[in-house]
């Protein structure tokens, strides 16, 4: 593979596995434990009961980043440590699961808030440390975020670009906006999205399709569950309550 690959486990198993043309040997994965196959590194395996995977694909940039943020010297991860547990923390429970169940996976945002903080993660678990973050990103910079999300809402927003913006790693970029916000980036985007379709809504009688375009979700059934999340009712509900 041209890229690297972490398979998150979602059910146990046992499996025969073989990285780098090693011998197979079994392992005994866990639920909520993970695989690492690292760019261009061949691997085989087998197994009678494999459950679900989410599969996360990135490339040496990602890791990269990571490592030079945290300060990391070595390489990343040992081919041979084919099954690590990953000690889940609290943020990266809640991340996944909502990652999980939401519609459509939740876009290129919480792809790249799941893909950064897991790495992070494994750099941790291989020894890495890092500061915690305590402050956020100040007013100033918060509100040059918020007006570019306003003025892209229409758009797939990427969640290294926000963090540009702040001028920091997109690592401390959803910590550090949640302190100032009370809300992760993505939770953040959706309920301006859902703002913005109650307004369409309240306005005129634009098919349901049509403002789920204008607002950014990728599809009408995302917008009408993230609708029903903020609001507590259907958009078409909603609409017609208001023309009561």
């Amino acid at each position: 593979m041209p890229f690297s690959i972490v398979a998150l486990h979602q059910n146990s198993f046992v499996a025969d596995a073989a990285l780098g043309g090693r011998k197979m040997r079994r392992s005994n994965v866990k639920a909520g434990e993970f695989s690492y196959i690292p760019k261009g590194v061949w691997q085989k395996t087998s197994s009678e009961k494999s459950g679900g995977y989410l599969y996360l694909v990135f490339d040496d940039g990602l890791r990269q980043r990571c490592e030079a943020e945290l300060g990391v010297s070595q390489p990343l991860f040992d081919p041979i440590d084919f099954h690590p547990r990953l000690e889940r923390s609290p943020q990266y429970s809640a991340l996944i699961n909502d990652f999980l169940g939401s519609e459509g996976l939740g876009g290129r945002m919480r792809a790249e808030a799941l893909a950064s903080l897991l790495v992070c993660e494994i750099l941790n678990f291989r020894g890495a440390t890092h500061e915690a973050v305590r402050v956020g990103l100040g007013k100033f910079k918060v509100a040059q975020i918020l007006e570019y999300i306003d003025e892209h809402t229409d758009e797939e927003l990427s969640l290294a670009t926000l963090a540009e913006i702040a001028g920091v790693s997109v690592f401390h970029f959803s910590r550090m906006f949640k302190i100032d916000t009370g809300m992760t980036p993505h939770k953040f985007v959706l309920r301006h999205r859902v703002n913005k379709a109650r307004e369409m809504l309240e306005r005129g009688d634009m098919p349901l399709a049509e403002i789920a375009y204008e607002v950014g979700f990728s599809s009408q059934s995302h917008m009408i569950s993230s609708f029903k999340r903020f609001v507590g009712t259907s958009p078409g509900r909603y609409r017609k309550i208001i023309k009561q």
